[in-house]
């Protein structure tokens, strides 16, 4: 199955577009957990359990991992099987890329078949051009993976590089697109090369991006602790389909988890 169509059949299910973000940040987490990787596991399958029947997937910050080095992979490899028994998409955030051959490496690390850390899809930094993201696609064609490569950042200072009369973040789009042709799914025609594009942009700038890439799915961080509005995400759904939204500090260190993402689950419902 292409990883669009496991998107869709995922979407329909839970009738919702909001992705999980894991981002243990362990100053923030609650005080009866302990600071390390086991805490965190708890931590995060605690809330995963208590949000799961309004989210479609996860997606797995892998730098709050891997600063507790071995044992840390270790835990996100035991957190994505958590989730693949509890049929969420899982999205690990690593923002790989490199040259071709490293790539490619990256690829099989994580969107390879029967490996450690098997991801249904992964973040992707374009910086190093065509033959960096190529590699990442191949996998998305033969194995059903999807990734979402970085077009336009949520950050304030990615306007020093994705900004200006010649954006690259443009150039970055009509790549995406062009390259997520050959994974189109013949039921919805969205591909599974997909973009970051940051829930904080003006709306009528998010409007732009739907233009410039109309077969893609846009993960649109932001919505929240950033500021970024829902309702000006949505707008950008096709019959419901080709938006996803992570939340994560908002929900994850909430009073009440629960009733944080229940508020976000009625406003973004089809």
């Amino acid at each position: 199955m292409k990883f669009s169509d496991k998107l869709e059949t995922a979407v329909r299910k839970k009738n919702s577009c909001l992705i999980l973000g894991l981002d243990p940040i362990m100053e923030k987490m609650p005080e009866k957990f302990s600071k390390d990787p086991n805490g965190i596991l708890d931590f995060l399958k605690g809330v995963i359990e208590e949000t799961e029947d309004m989210i479609c997937g996860v997606k797995i910050q892998m730098a709050y991992f891997e600063v507790f080095g071995s044992k840390g992979v270790a835990a996100v490899e035991d957190l994505l099987k958590f989730c693949r028994d509890k049929d969420l998409i899982t999205i690990s955030d690593g923002k790989r890329g490199d040259i071709g051959s490293t790539s490619t490496a990256y690829a099989e690390a994580f969107l390879g078949k029967d490996v450690p850390m098997e991801s249904d899809a992964l973040t992707v930094n374009p910086f190093l051009g065509t033959d960096g993201v190529k590699p990442f696609v191949e996998f998305c064609e033969k194995n059903g993976r999807g990734i979402f490569v970085l077009v336009r950042t949520s950050n304030p200072s990615a306007v020093e590089f994705q900004g200006g009369e010649n954006e690259i973040s443009v150039k970055v789009a009509n790549m995406v697109e062009d390259l997520g042709l050959t994974t189109l799914s013949d039921k919805n025609f969205f591909s599974s090369v997909g973009a970051v594009v940051g829930a904080t942009l003006d709306p009528k700038f998010l409007e732009f991006w739907r233009e410039e890439m109309p077969h893609t799915w846009m993960l649109c961080p932001g919505v929240g602790a950033q500021g970024g509005n829902v309702e000006d995400v949505l707008k950008l759904r096709k019959n419901g389909l080709g938006v996803l939204i992570p939340v994560s500090r908002s929900v994850l260190y909430a009073e009440d988890p629960k009733a944080e993402m229940q508020t976000l689950f009625e406003a973004q419902k089809v």
